[in-house]
């Protein structure tokens, strides 16, 4: 936001003002006209709709105040709801001696002036716009066309405003099945909490709110237009259980001044925030360093100009960034959604104008690009837009360009603004920030359960925990190696330090050695094979630093709420933000990286069991089960223990006995872990020799089609997988 001096002048103003004289009183009433002029002038519209109300209540049929204090409320941040009445009364008011809707002579600084300007229809208009009356809307909109010369400056959005009310007739009369919640008043207070930004593993949600800080250290440091805190980010992460945790304030906000959440990184330690910046408005990165975050710094490249640069987006590689600019250059109209790419040396490219596709002469904003990387969230007034900002989505062909957007419709898009929507890895939620009735403040933030049409495809995403010793913290130099096989290319990955969570996003159609190293040391590896099929899918695999007792508490169902094995700080919020570190190695670390040659050589015995549908047990009465256990027992009787890691998985095959694809995956996991334990103790040996490495859940396959029968088509994605060493 931007403050000038006057209005500062102006506010002092508003507190050293005389007493409020007799009604009759001209100075009185000459006086508080032109503060309110001038604190319309500035922007601070809640503060001129007091003194507008005041001086309407002295003179009720006054065209020109009636219209003041409707445009007041309908400019101001929170408070266009009561602006229609006001309009309503000003265009039933408006009119000159001879009756008809010329506006010659009209001085909005005269305070004797008592008719209206003809720019009260188009607001009229609008506030029937929003308010679903759109017969009204029309009929306003078409009485200040036809009233005023073409050239007026609200002519096109009047014109404008009568296409929008056209498509939202058409997207309200078919709305879709949403279903539309409030996050809750964990993360939502009674004032504005917006701009959710969600990690992608989706347990770390930051967002913007102008709440009082948990210390109240901004408590008396309030914006002057807004008469609230100022914006500052915060973030929330989610318990094992899925519950929000209580919000933490970040370190970087400033004591005054606007911070805002823009995007995360997919490593989730590069945060992306907008300052004001004295009104210019510019795009920052931060980077978690340890549990705190480093002073945000400016975007390189022609990111930032001198014009205002309000928000944007990172892909899931880091290669890309999506963002918004009014500048002139390259523009279609108003705010465009521009884009950068990584150059060989790490430096940003120029920027370029997205697409003519994409932006349209009106504004866009709020772009979000979904980590498959080819599908672009953003909101726009232009398109088939049903009234302000509409969320739409568009799809990135295979030779760069872009598909028409579709409108997301109603009745998540409203006649009023939608900004700041993003989506889940999976497609299947979406969360986005609104003032719509019934909120628990001013502005909340909603999720909203989409389609299943709308899953993502073709993305897979390897999250987990690195678990150290019980009491113990992560080592520092805890890093997880990624090789792609076929071409040898190694990636790093490094574990939050908080928590030892890390995320990678893996193409389909290729085989990957998972390499996980401590002091570059192998503490546990493997080879995965990522399926070709273009659904989404997750790997969420634990990796245990120190291997635990399978049959302690700290099995794979049981783990304790809010926090992973060996984290016990009293009071410390956890949660699974998504912190893989990526980066790709310089030729210095390529030659210190670990070479893959027989990854898996070290595991003495592999058992794998194909599951029919919604099936989950292991027969022990299995001859290559007992094959199994033999090896088993036998390194217990050898080695006086066995390293064991388990593997589940479930297709995308819908399951009412088990709920979710997600639980009968994990519960897979929980009877395979049961089934050994039990069949190890059979054999008269101690099953607490038995030590959990590392485990494995996975949904994977094809999207499902209905056809359940298929059991070739989803059959080998239903099995449970024990490798011993």
């Amino acid at each position: 936001m931007k403050y000038g001096y006057a209005a500062i002048a102006l506010l002092s103003l508003l507190f050293l003002r005389p007493p409020v004289q007799a009604q009759g009183d001209n100075t009185s009433f000459n006086w508080k006209f032109e503060e309110a002029n001038k604190l319309m002038e500035e922007k601070f519209y809640n503060q001129a709709a007091e003194i507008w109300e005041e001086l309407l209540a002295t003179d009720p049929e006054n065209a020109n105040l009636n219209y003041k204090l409707g445009f007041s409320y309908f400019s101001s941040y929170n408070q266009k709801s009561k602006a229609l009445p006001y309009l309503e009364k000003a265009s039933a008011l408006r009119t000159d001696k001879s009756g008809s809707f010329n506006t010659t002579g009209y001085d909005p600084f005269d305070s004797q002036m008592r008719n209206a300007p003809p720019e009260v229809d188009y607001y009229l208009g609008r506030a029937y716009h929003l308010n679903n009356q759109f017969d009204k809307a029309d009929i306003a909109y078409q009485k200040f066309i036809d009233g005023n010369d073409p050239k007026h400056y609200l002519h096109s959005a009047a014109v404008r405003g009568k296409e929008q009310t056209a498509n939202a007739r058409v997207l309200q009369a078919d709305p879709l099945d949403y279903q539309i919640s409030n996050v809750g008043t964990v993360i939502n207070t009674d004032g504005p909490d917006f701009s959710p930004v969600l990690s992608v593993d989706g347990n770390a949600l930051f967002y913007t709110s102008r709440r009082v800080r948990p210390d109240s250290a901004n408590a008396a440091i309030i914006d002057p237009i807004a008469g609230l805190p100022y914006e500052n980010v915060y973030v929330s992460y989610k318990d094992r259980e899925g519950v929000w945790q209580a919000p933490e304030v970040l370190n970087i906000n400033p004591p005054s001044g606007h911070l805002a959440t823009i995007n995360v990184a997919a490593d989730g330690q590069t945060l992306f925030v907008y300052k004001s910046d004295g009104g210019d408005g510019n795009i920052y990165e931060s980077k978690l360093v340890g549990e705190l975050w480093s002073e945000p710094v400016l975007m390189g490249s022609d990111i930032n100009t001198k014009a205002w640069e309000t928000h944007g987006a990172i892909s899931a590689d880091g290669n890309t960034f999506y963002f918004i600019s009014d500048r002139k250059e390259g523009s279609q109209g108003g705010r465009d959604i521009y884009r950068v790419v990584r150059l060989p040396n790490g430096a940003w490219s120029k920027a370029q104008n997205l697409s003519p596709v994409v932006n349209t002469p009106y504004d866009e904003d709020g772009p979000f690009i979904h980590p498959n990387g080819r599908t672009l969230y953003f909101s726009s007034v232009g398109h088939n837009s049903m009234g302000g900002f509409d969320i739409f989505y568009t799809e990135m062909n295979e030779d760069g360009t872009w598909t028409a957007p579709k409108n997301l419709g109603s009745p998540l898009n409203t006649a009023d603004d939608d900004v700041f929507f993003i989506t889940t890895a999976d497609g299947r939620r979406g969360y986005f920030s609104s003032d719509k009735i019934g909120g628990h403040g001013e502005k909340d933030i909603y999720f909203v359960d989409l389609p299943s049409e709308m899953e993502a495809e073709g993305l897979t995403v390897l999250k987990g925990y690195i678990i150290p010793a019980p009491g113990e913290e992560l080592p520092p130099s805890t890093i997880l190696y990624v090789t792609d096989k076929s071409t040898g290319e190694v990636k790093s990955y490094k574990p939050r330090q908080r928590d030892g969570v890390y995320v990678a996003i893996l193409p389909p159609c290729k085989e990957y050695n998972l390499d996980y190293r401590v002091n570059d040391k192998t503490v546990h590896t493997e080879d995965i094979f990522v399926e070709c099929e273009s659904s989404y899918q997750e790997i969420n695999k634990e990796i245990y630093l120190s291997p635990v007792s399978l049959a302690g508490p700290a099995s794979i169902v049981d783990l304790p709420k809010g926090s992973p094995p060996g984290k016990k700080e009293k009071g410390e919020v956890v949660g699974g933000i998504a912190a893989g570190k990526e980066k790709a190695l310089t030729d210095a670390e390529k030659e210190k990286a670990p070479k893959h040659t027989t990854p898996d050589g070290a595991y003495a015995d592999e058992f794998m069991k194909q599951y029919a549908y919604n099936a989950k047990d292991i027969d022990q009465n299995d001859a290559r089960w007992n094959q199994f256990i033999d090896v088993v027992v036998g390194l217990i009787e050898k080695n006086g223990k066995a390293n064991i890691v388990i593997e589940a998985s479930a297709s995308k095959v819908p399951t009412k006995t088990f709920g979710t694809n997600e639980n009968l995956s994990r519960q897979r996991m929980e009877d395979a872990r049961t089934r050994l334990l039990e069949a190890v103790k059979a054999r008269g040996v101690d099953e607490t020799k038995l030590y959990l490495e590392a485990v494995n859940n996975l949904v994977q396959g094809p999207k499902y089609a209905g056809d359940y029968k298929n059991t070739d088509k989803y059959g080998k994605f239903q099995y449970a997988k024990l490798k011993v060493r």
